[in-house]
């Protein structure tokens, strides 16, 4: 005569088979767990990257003032972010400003011949605020509105000497007031997995 085992768990039996099921549901909510820290590590890089945003104002006689809203981008002293502007597309850049912690550079497009103007806001602490405000006027030559502009991260030295480029990308349009920050995304996401594979381990009991 064959017997099936049987345990008490919770007050009550729990045959071979409940029990496996059990079992297999706990180490999907344990890899479930240890894929969150892994998402947040691979995100953490990404957000250390860090991004410019902008919004573009026209003034008339095609002059625009760009507004630009660095994100993360976790500047040392003597590291800039340099935003540049074609020398086909624009003529001239005009009252620049930068946030207290930041020295202002403008170069102008054309100058030498063929050389993109420079909106270069210079760290002059570690973590320098970025609150702002950043922004610079601009003369321009193209139809409709100007866009987006590519930035670089540069490493200076103390006289002011450029030691190498150390990132580069692309101006992102501003999203609307009120938009999830990625790091916001984050948390609600590894929230929504971990309560979703307890409901699982609940739902079986």
């Amino acid at each position: 005569m064959k017997y099936s085992s049987a345990k008490l768990c919770c007050g009550r039996p729990q045959g071979d088979a409940e029990s496996s099921l059990e079992v297999k549901l706990w180490r999907s909510v344990k890899r479930g767990l240890f894929l969150v820290p892994l998402w947040t590590i691979l995100l953490a890089g990404q957000l250390t990257a860090g991004s410019v945003q902008y919004q573009v104002a026209g003034l008339g006689n095609n002059v625009f003032r760009y507004e630009f809203f660095p994100i993360g981008l976790g500047l040392m002293q003597f590291q800039d972010f340099d935003v540049q502007f074609d020398a086909a597309l624009f003529s001239g850049l005009s009252n620049g400003v930068a946030g207290s912690d930041f020295r202002l550079a403008l170069l102008q497009p054309g100058n030498p011949l063929g050389a993109p103007g420079s909106y270069s806001a210079l760290a002059l602490i570690d973590n320098p605020s970025l609150a702002g405000p950043f922004s610079v006027d601009v003369n321009w030559l193209g139809s409709g509105a100007p866009g987006s502009l590519p930035f670089f991260i540069h490493q200076f030295d103390a006289s002011g000497r450029i030691l190498e480029t150390i990132g580069s990308g692309s101006l992102e349009a501003a999203g609307p007031v009120g938009a999830p920050e990625p790091a916001s995304w984050l948390l609600g996401g590894s929230g929504l997995v971990i309560g979703g594979l307890l409901r699982k381990v609940r739902a079986s009991r």
